[in-house]
């Protein structure tokens, strides 16, 4: 009965009643497969409709993509929907950022999605890494991924983490300079006093001479 009436609402709704029967076909094979519920399969239809998408092969997509992130209930739906939210929301705001004007690609995309997602980092870890491009000409999603998957497998977890490394990579960088810097003053010195010893030793041949 609930899914009879699923069917009905789907047909009424975005059909205006006229839903021929290979759509009543797809529809139950789509119940089987994917095992949505009642609530999503009229939620996939209307956001179809929305999109002004509703034929088959959109349907089965948007379909497809659902079942792979683990979509059966509308609870699992409202979830997704708001990671999916906050996904668009980064994607905006790092190509705000970077001075984009034109879509993200699929490959772009596809790297913000591992450092929300297999990642689990927030916008203020990737804002650290944004700030970091500023001293390159031609900022990279490749230059970014790089830092920040070093991050990650370094297990750096949270914005404190990231800034406390950051932070000890900059002393030890600092460290290193000084020492370069004494190492040469101390050979600058030493080769000073070798030249010095020289020219007295060869003063004195020429006195004795």
């Amino acid at each position: 009965q609930y899914r009879a009436k699923a069917v009905e609402t789907i047909n009424t709704s975005f059909f205006q009643g006229m839903m021929t029967p290979s759509w009543y076909s797809d529809i139950d094979l789509w119940f089987k497969k994917y095992l949505f519920d009642e609530q999503v399969m009229i939620a996939l239809f209307n956001y179809c409709y929305k999109k002004s998408a509703l034929h088959r092969n959109y349907v089965q997509t948007v379909a497809d993509a659902w079942a792979k992130n683990g979509i059966k209930t509308f609870s699992d739906l409202e979830i997704y929907s708001e990671k999916q939210s906050k996904l668009q929301k980064i994607k905006n705001y790092i190509s705000k950022k970077l001075g984009l004007t034109r879509p993200l690609t699929e490959y772009e995309t596809a790297y913000i999605e591992k450092w929300t997602i297999d990642y689990n980092y927030p916008l203020e870890v990737i804002e650290i890494a944004l700030k970091r491009t500023t001293s390159k000409a031609n900022p990279s999603f490749d230059y970014l991924n790089a830092t920040i998957s070093n991050w990650y497998e370094r297990n750096l977890k949270s914005v404190e983490d990231v800034q406390n490394f950051l932070a000890e990579f900059k002393a030890q960088q600092k460290n290193i300079k000084d020492l370069e810097k004494k190492s040469k003053f101390n050979n600058y010195e030493q080769r000073n006093y070798n030249n010095f010893d020289n020219l007295y030793a060869n003063f004195q041949n020429e006195e004795d001479n």
